[in-house]
């Protein structure tokens, strides 16, 4: 099993924890031979610094969030999460975020960019990767890596009318990803958050039939917290929590306390689908020196 890990794009320090990867992408144009019916998007996995608190806010004022249902939208701001789409055209703060030009044409061909920094230490770096999701799959994103796993967690939720809570250990979330393209050219991209948690055991799952036996932790799946949205060809997915401290489950996906709080955003950008020919996905969007994602298929 293969685990789409939170690797670093490096701006001119070491990824977190972590040399880099060999055989990492650096330059040129990215292609990718897509099966018939694919998907192909670029998930970016964006560290926040405290200083751009008010260019967060600005990006959520840029954001669409009414596209997605109101039960849903309200149950997703109760456990602290922020979702919401983002138009073909680049956003003046998304384009801060990613450190390139907002008047970037995202038909151009991705290539490596230098990015100079007064203190090249404390520059949080970007997370990168163009992935193509097949029917039947899913790939797993880890916004923190395993050595950010907190030590526990109380989870309350509302049941019958009456509210329940357990306490989970060595917990960490996970963001599920998948997608199906449509005969439009469009396509429905799907997130389900799980809370990893406990410690690693052995289990069996059926796949295909046949009963595969894996290690892994115990998951709690938020499945009302579900997230599908249909984008069209440039547009973008963006999901992040709703304060650091919020009082939900946001907090365990995208913020961590320590002596500089850590703050990160998911964005997904959908480049291409194909229903039935093979094809090649349009040119990704310009960004910094990344390393490659691992996938976990299910």
């Amino acid at each position: 099993m293969l685990v789409l890990a939170g690797i670093c794009a490096q701006v001119s320090c070491n990824s977190i924890g972590k040399p880099p990867l060999a055989g990492a992408e650096r330059t040129g144009k990215t292609d990718v031979q897509q099966n018939m019916n694919s998907v192909t998007v670029e998930i970016f996995n964006i560290p926040v610094a405290p200083y751009q608190n008010e260019l967060m806010q600005q990006l959520w004022r840029e954001v669409d969030e009414q596209s997605l249902p109101p039960q849903l939208r309200r149950e997703l701001l109760a456990q602290g999460f922020r979702v919401g789409i983002l138009g073909s055209m680049l956003s003046p703060a998304l384009a801060q975020l990613l450190k390139v030009s907002a008047d970037t044409k995202v038909d151009n061909p991705w290539r490596e960019q230098e990015v100079f920094v007064a203190d090249a230490a404390m520059e949080p770096v970007i997370a990168r990767n163009l992935l193509t999701l097949l029917p039947g799959m899913r790939s797993v994103v880890k916004i923190f890596d395993d050595h950010a796993r907190l030590p526990e967690f109380p989870l309350f939720w509302e049941e019958e009318g009456m509210m329940s809570g357990q306490t989970y250990r060595g917990v960490l979330g996970l963001l599920c990803v998948s997608a199906t393209g449509n005969k439009d050219g469009s396509a429905q991209i799907q997130i389900v958050p799980e809370l990893e948690h406990g410690h690693l055991e052995q289990r069996l799952r059926v796949q295909a039939s046949i009963i595969v036996p894996e290690t892994g932790r115990p998951r709690h799946t938020f499945e009302s917290l579900t997230v599908s949205q249909r984008l069209l060809p440039g547009q973008w997915l963006m999901m992040g929590t709703t304060t650091l401290d919020s009082a939900g489950a946001g907090k365990v996906f995208f913020s961590r306390k320590a002596s500089v709080p850590e703050q990160r955003l998911l964005a997904i950008r959908f480049v291409n689908a194909t229903t039935g020919t093979s094809s090649k996905p349009s040119s990704s969007l310009p960004v910094p020196k990344t390393e490659p994602m691992m996938l976990e298929r299910n």
